[in-house]
């Protein structure tokens, strides 16, 4: 049995899962590798420093962050260099990297037991870094220079980034399709009260993004906006936020349903009691054209047609299977959408044969695990 060891900078589990390292170590698993996560826990010193979750093995790295900067930066190096360590004592046959901020440890534990590299970009990072100043941006821009030739292959989530990294195996956030296809929990349109043509949202409260919506929703009386997520967390000035949208949306006379935070498993329910899915850029925009948010693939799983912004990545898969609308604002699409219910269902159906038969997590898994069968291969070579 091979071992794995991956390397993330956050928690893999509190407060909510990541779905993409849990969706890959979970493919491993079942293929027969034994995998342990290695994750900053960052400030929450609360947690178990070790926990085992169907089948997953969790290994915590507690370096508190400081909010003066040199503490910060020696939190970092703390931690990445406890990462290595541990991953290293493991013995791994190859040591996965969860983004640019884990790739140096990786390769550093990786030296040290002659194991092999996957590098997972998620995000474009020395961009994500450069919207936070330009310094960091540059630093990490030479961080990827330096470590991206050592990692012995790499995969990320669009074709868009893989481009911009030279080349890289394309694995989507997605769904099994076991998971959309199991039966509903309840019926959400009969336990909120759900009428008329529903329009979903589903992430963060972002004040400025829902009154948007509110103010357009209210303009189409046949919608109902089904607003499913809380304020961001550690957010000061957002307490009180749910309820003060809820009195906005009265005011302006908008039909909506503030769910607020639901659990990961909730979200199959609330993806049937939608007609449409509104899109939301979640990321700072220079960021957005190489993302391609779960939440259309989502919407493509579930028949649900997808409302995004004209972004490359997202328009791109919008455009080719004709499964959405591409706009930069809401109000036409709401319109469009809503007095047009077989342009919906047909949307819709475009959206799942294409995400059955490109884009669903079974498809992935395969990818990932040819991938690591094939880096395997190559390390047993004389």
């Amino acid at each position: 049995m091979s071992r794995v060891a991956m390397l993330l900078g956050h928690d893999l589990l509190e407060p909510t899962v990541d779905t993409r390292v849990w969706r890959e170590a979970l493919s491993l698993i079942g293929a027969g590798y034994e995998v342990t996560v290695f994750c900053w826990a960052r400030r929450d010193d609360s947690l178990p420093a070790e926990e085992i979750r169907d089948g997953v093995r969790v290994r915590r790295i507690f370096a508190s962050l400081d909010s003066w900067l040199p503490g910060r930066m020696l939190a970092f190096r703390s931690a990445m260099r406890q990462l290595a360590e541990a991953a290293a004592d493991e013995l791994p046959a190859v040591v996965h990297a969860h983004d640019l901020e884990t790739l140096p440890a990786a390769c550093r534990a990786a030296d040290a037991c002659d194991a092999r590299v996957v590098f997972d970009a998620h995000e474009d990072w020395p961009l994500l870094e450069w919207v936070q100043g330009a310094a960091l941006g540059a630093w990490f821009g030479w961080q990827q220079r330096r470590w991206l030739p050592r990692a012995d292959t790499v995969v990320t989530v669009s074709p868009e980034l893989a481009k911009r990294l030279g080349g890289a195996e394309v694995l989507y956030n997605s769904e099994p399709l076991a998971v959309v296809e199991a039966a509903a929990r309840e019926d959400l349109r009969a336990k909120l009260g759900l009428g008329g043509v529903v329009a979903g949202y589903i992430g963060a409260l972002r004040r400025r993004i829902i009154e948007q919506l509110l103010d357009d929703a209210a303009q189409v009386p046949e919608v109902t906006l089904l607003v499913v997520g809380g304020p961001p967390k550690g957010r000061a000035g957002y307490a009180g936020l749910q309820e003060q949208l809820e009195t906005y949306a009265t005011k302006v006379g908008a039909r909506a349903v503030f769910t607020g935070p639901l659990a990961y498993d909730r979200m199959g329910d609330c993806y049937r009691a939608c007609d449409l899915l509104l899109v939301g850029h979640y990321v700072a925009e220079p960021l957005r054209h190489a993302a391609v948010p779960k939440k259309l693939l989502d919407a493509m799983a579930y028949s649900i047609p997808a409302v995004v912004g004209p972004y490359e990545a997202r328009r791109s898969i919008v455009e080719r299977h004709r499964c959405g609308l591409v706009a930069d604002d809401w109000l036409a699409p709401l319109r469009k959408l809503a007095g047009d219910g077989e342009q919906r269902r047909e949307m819709g159906l475009r959206g799942t044969a294409a995400w059955r038969e490109k884009y669903c997590w079974d498809h992935m898994e395969e990818r990932l695990l040819a991938l690591y069968a094939g880096l395997l291969a190559t390390a047993e070579v004389p």
